[in-house]
């Protein structure tokens, strides 16, 4: 990403598509955030694309956490 930093999120919780889709979304609405995507294939894990300049990894996993999710912050990419 060039105007922003990847960072991977563990979601605890079982979500269907739209569920996920949903969070996404919600996590989109976060400032600072570019873009949130969960592959089907990893329906777990989400990677938060973000602009370092406005907001911070602990910001969008709290985000997360306050949308009633559970969840852990892995990694950046």
């Amino acid at each position: 990403m060039s105007n922003g930093t990847d960072v991977v999120i563990h979601i605890n919780e079982e979500l269907d598509s739209r569920h996920r889709q949903k969070l996404s979304n919600h996590v989109c609405d976060l400032d600072g955030v570019i873009s949130a995507d969960v592959k089907d294939k990893r329906p777990h894990l989400m990677i938060v694309a973000y602009n370092p300049v406005m907001t911070k990894s602990m910001s969008v996993l709290t985000g997360i956490r306050n949308s009633g999710m559970h969840a852990q912050l892995v990694g950046w990419l």
